[in-house]
């Protein structure tokens, strides 16, 4: 009878070997641990730094020469040739009579003519070779050698010539008028290369380093600066348009002038505004 007992173990030891067997095969949920986003902290956005320009006080200083001759109508646009930037003081949305200043005109546009192969600077206008017309024109400033190229050109063609360019001018006979933001703007594209080719930008150059006339813009500039301008006078009007270098600065200065009872009663006014206007300026640009 010892048989029962030996019999009810091995029956226990196979259950719990099955019941071990069905625990260890019984599939678990797995646990899934979710993980949350979480957004990178923002980050601080430090603004930069406001662009100081270092030309802020020019127009100022510009206007404040013009007042010094409260009897004179005027009218000065700086460009800066490092970064194209205009300032323009006086009353310069005004049309001047722009007088020989205008004369660069006629001279960009027949060269503009020489290089579309219409024309060549050793023909003969009326007598005379075109190179010795735009020589005349600008160094001594020859009304008779502009009378004859601007009957070449014609007055209708300088005026599409100036259209072409994007600027606003009248080009009418005895009726030239510009303002200063146009004609610094004709300097500036004349100085970058966009009138002209270089041999003939260095021609032009030429020219108007040896102007006769010299105390106005360049007077009142270091000995060596260089300076490249056309000036202009007529019944009350004094101008001048120039291109200055200097120690590493480049800009266009032009500064128009007018007598309103149209006399060269004020001229010695009229030199010593555009002396003020030039000082003022160009110890801006130098200084800056």
């Amino acid at each position: 009878m010892k048989l029962i007992p030996t019999l009810a173990i091995f029956v226990l030891l196979v259950l719990a070997v099955f019941l071990g067997y069905r625990l260890d095969t019984t599939p678990t949920k797995a646990t899934t641990k979710h993980t949350v986003a979480t957004k990178p902290a923002a980050q601080k956005v430090v603004p930069e730094p406001p662009v100081v320009d270092p030309l802020a006080n020019l127009v100022g200083d510009m206007n404040a020469a013009i007042a010094t001759q409260p009897g004179l109508s005027a009218s000065a646009t700086l460009i800066n040739l490092d970064t194209g930037k205009e300032y323009d003081a006086g009353n310069y949305t005004q049309q001047y009579t722009a007088a020989s200043t205008s004369k660069l005109v006629a001279v960009f546009d027949y060269i503009n003519q020489v290089e579309l192969g219409k024309a060549t600077l050793t023909q003969t206008i009326q007598g005379q070779t075109a190179q010795d017309i735009i020589m005349r024109m600008i160094v001594y400033s020859d009304n008779d050698a502009w009378t004859k190229l601007n009957t070449y050109l014609t007055m209708r063609q300088e005026q599409a010539y100036v259209n072409g360019l994007g600027l606003s001018a009248v080009i009418q006979v005895d009726n030239m008028q510009f303002s200063t933001p146009n004609m610094a703007k004709m300097l500036q594209m004349l100085y970058e290369g966009k009138l002209m080719n270089s041999d003939h930008q260095a021609m032009i150059y030429n020219y108007m380093s040896h102007t006769t006339v010299t105390n106005l813009i360049q007077a009142v500039l270091p000995a060596d600066a260089t300076v490249y301008h056309k000036y202009g006078q007529i019944e009350g009007v004094l101008h001048d348009a120039s291109i200055v270098e200097y120690q590493g600065h480049q800009f266009v200065l032009v500064v128009y002038t007018n007598n309103p009872g149209g006399t060269a009663s004020q001229y010695n006014n009229q030199v010593n505004l555009i002396h003020a206007v030039t000082t003022a300026a160009f110890n801006d640009v130098t200084t800056e």
